[in-house]
């Protein structure tokens, strides 16, 4: 099952900082059939899942959650599947733009 957060439910996960740890982090949680369900919604493309393209991960400087960023057709905007270290779970995924957030 998908579960799609809110901006709040997303911003609340982001903590006081957080940190990318792309080529350091270990997988807390085996986020790729989740991701075959975001591509079978048409939210993540094919080739992000077959290929297990992951473009970013950032952590909470609490380490208690990670984002893993998946690449869309649009430049800036992202899946992002967040995981809940704590309890060893995937809470959900949320599709911000960069741009409109950052600029």
């Amino acid at each position: 099952m998908l579960s799609p957060l809110t901006e709040e439910e997303y911003k609340s996960t982001l903590g006081d900082k957080m940190t990318e740890v792309t080529n350091t982090a270990a997988p807390g949680v085996d986020i790729w059939p989740y991701v075959q369900r975001l591509v079978k919604a048409n939210i993540v493309r094919e080739e992000v899942y077959t290929r297990k393209l992951v473009e970013y991960v950032y952590r909470s400087i609490e380490k208690s959650f990670d984002h893993i960023l998946l690449a869309t057709e649009n430049s800036n905007v992202f899946v992002v599947v967040v995981v809940d270290l704590l309890h060893q779970n995937i809470k959900g995924h949320f599709c911000p733009d960069l741009n409109d957030l950052y600029g």
